[in-house]
């Protein structure tokens, strides 16, 4: 799987069909912590950790990650590192990677305390310095720490009978502190991802669900509502199980997606799906009370979720996408009837993604102030455009929202 992440696949999907607990930790902690991993193996390796056979570079990441995220013995993870590359027909380099990983394993903790920031949190520079600059050097670091954690799982549930019955089967589930109708069960996370399984309950980050709950703040009830880029489904069936739309559309550009989101969004109340390019939607120019775009982004606020986008974006990564998303946005507002509103979200906090495309407005459009519509508790920033922005932390990853309202 790491293989296949340096040749470009997303790890999520490579993982979505759940496996060995095992493999999947391995996966993630070596993607997280790529940088520091790199930067310890460097310091006793004599040739270049880019230059060796990938075979041998990845499998000097997992021992050492065994070590610093793991917990396992520094004798046991060598011993099964040096193991592995044999069985991947690299023997030639058993001995170096015995030596380096022994050398490493014996000083990693002391290595970490004497680097920067940005390698002991393993984040790309240019992320840290652009965040420091933007939010403060605290919140920063407090979001790339949040970022190299495991995500908790949290879920809703379609019907309060299903998180009653839990509860009488004595597991434990604990509210979210600010996101409204989100559970986790801390000590029992089978039971919930079983309920997941099950139909009965939702999986979605908090933030997401966020989403939902700010769309339900704004729209009267029984408007024409879409989604665009709707998959894979979540905040079209969170805002009709909150009672947000009377007649709701969910779209997105890939029809294999469409087709998934369907069982999703059929569980928690009548919805057409649709696949459709949001940049040339087939409805009729002023047709929608209230349009959800949840852009395609460059991501920056889900790294805990999907560690190799760090690895894999630039500065002028986050400047391409904010093009792509003004078309979006455009043909968005096109699609407002008067009075309406269009909530603009992404999963990223790069302002060039979020202000930056809102900024502009066409004649008869105005951006509409979020805070008030938010529940209790939120951890948001606002933004310069008036909306709102939350940093990636333990309870939830990386959003922002603004709200453009159509006043002719």
């Amino acid at each position: 799987m790491l293989l296949r992440v340096e040749e470009g696949a997303f790890s999520s999907r490579l993982l979505a069909r759940g496996g060995v607990p095992a493999v999947r930790v391995r996966v993630l902690e070596v993607l997280r912590s790529m940088r520091a991993l790199d930067a310890a193996l460097q310091t006793h390796s004599r040739r270049d950790l880019q230059n060796l056979d990938p075979e041998v570079r990845v499998t000097l990441r997992i021992g050492l990650v065994e070590m610093m995220r793991l917990g396992l013995e520094p004798a046991l993870a060598t011993d099964g590192a040096v193991h592995l590359v044999r069985r991947l027909g690299k023997s030639s380099a058993a001995g170096m990677v015995n030596a380096v990983l022994r050398k490493a394993g014996a000083g990693w903790r002391e290595f970490l305390a004497a680097s920067a920031v940005d390698v002991r949190l393993s984040h790309p520079r240019w992320i840290f310095n652009r965040w420091s600059s933007r939010v403060g050097r605290e919140a920063a670091e407090t979001a790339m720490a949040a970022a190299q954690e495991p995500a908790i799982t949290w879920a809703w549930f379609f019907q309060e009978d299903s998180r009653r019955q839990l509860l009488a089967e004595k597991v434990e589930l604990r509210a979210h502190p600010w996101c409204p109708g989100a559970w986790s069960a801390p000590e029992q996370t089978g039971r919930l991802i079983a309920a997941v399984s099950g139909g009965v309950a939702y999986a979605q980050d908090p933030s997401s669900q966020l989403v939902a709950h700010v769309a339900d703040a704004l729209i009267p009830r029984g408007d024409r509502v879409l989604d665009l880029c709707a998959a894979p489904g979540g905040k079209s069936a969170l805002m009709l199980h909150l009672g947000s739309a009377g007649h709701a559309v969910a779209a997105d550009l890939r029809l294999n997606r469409s087709r998934l989101m369907r069982s999703t969004i059929s569980r928690a109340g009548s919805c057409a799906v649709v696949a459709a390019d949001a940049a040339v939607a087939p409805f009729a120019d002023g047709s929608w009370d209230f349009v959800v775009l949840d852009a395609p982004c460059t991501g920056t606020g889900t790294f805990r979720r999907h560690p190799e986008l760090k690895w894999r974006l630039s500065p002028e990564s986050v400047s391409s996408m904010a093009q792509k998303q003004r078309v979006l946005l455009e043909a968005g507002l096109q699609l407002l009837a008067p009075g309406g509103a269009l909530l603009y979200t992404t999963c990223s906090v790069e302002p060039e993604e979020n202000e930056g495309v809102v900024a502009k407005m066409p004649s008869g459009f105005k951006i509409e102030a979020l805070e008030k519509n938010l529940p209790a508790g939120v951890p948001s920033i606002p933004t310069d455009a008036g909306g709102i922005r939350i940093l990636p932390s333990l309870d939830g990853d990386g959003f922002t929202m603004h709200a453009v309202r159509r006043f002719a």
